[in-house]
């Protein structure tokens, strides 16, 4: 069984859109870090499959798309606003109903944990 791990996928897309086409369907399945830069947690063959869809949207003469494979976005060096390490504290007790969704993309599950601890700390 493969192991999940982090990629910073990349991109720099000539035509708006394809440019449009290749950030949304990266917005469903990563965290945004700046305008072309999305990181995403899955198994390398995942990571292969949403490369190819993402290059099936893609002129690849012309548009560039990398995935880097990091320990965890919160080891990127950066500067300015980070939304990866900006998300409130998440508790075990939410996280363990969410899991129940195995369903739900990985990007869903962490909002979802985000606004049910929001709520249990607000009510």
């Amino acid at each position: 069984m493969e192991r999940k791990g982090w990629y910073m996928v990349v991109y720099d897309i000539a035509n708006p859109r394809r440019l449009g086409k290749v950030h949304r369907l990266l917005k469903k399945q990563g965290i945004s870090a700046q305008k072309s830069v999305f990181f995403v947690k899955g198994t390398a063959s995942w990571v292969n499959q949403l490369l190819d869809e993402l290059v099936s949207v893609m002129a690849v003469k012309e548009d560039d798309l990398r995935a880097y494979p990091v320990s965890h976005p919160r080891e990127v060096w950066a500067t300015g606003p980070n939304p990866l390490t900006d998300f409130p504290v998440v508790q075990f007790e939410a996280a363990r109903k969410i899991q129940k969704n195995k369903q739900a993309s990985w990007f869903k599950q962490i909002f979802k944990i985000i606004k049910f601890s929001r709520a249990k700390t607000s009510g």
